[in-house]
């Protein structure tokens, strides 16, 4: 798998779900179902100037990329989080081409570990 997402993570999550492979995928792919929707509303809040909105969908892409091992796509969240907590409103849009990017990239990759 490339560096956009830890294998050890993915079968720390397995083990973590009693080992059951079915549970895993479907966690990916709840993972992947949602990702559009994030990432629509992390634009949105963004556009609307909606702090705590964009706060909570960077938290929440955080914490399940984290979960997944999603290494490249929780650091580059980190990063606009970081510009989030600075109130840097045009810093922030300048990242989300490179956000979504990466998030593509992600999910590629994710989609491909669950269909082996």
């Amino acid at each position: 798998m490339s560096s956009l997402v830890d294998p050890a993570t993915l079968q720390r999550l397995r083990s973590d779900l009693g080992g059951d492979a079915a549970a895993q995928n479907r966690f990916v792919n709840d993972f992947l179902d949602l990702w559009h929707s994030r990432e629509l509303r992390l634009c949105t809040a963004l556009a609307t100037a909606d702090l705590e909105d964009a706060d909570i969908v960077l938290l929440s892409i955080r914490s399940s990329s984290q979960m997944l091992g999603a290494v490249r796509l929780e650091n580059t969240a980190g990063l606009l989080h970081r510009t989030l907590k600075d109130q840097d409103l045009p810093g922030c849009r300048q990242q989300l081409p490179l956000l979504a990017a990466v998030a593509t990239d992600t999910c590629l990759a994710l989609s491909r570990y669950i269909a082996r």
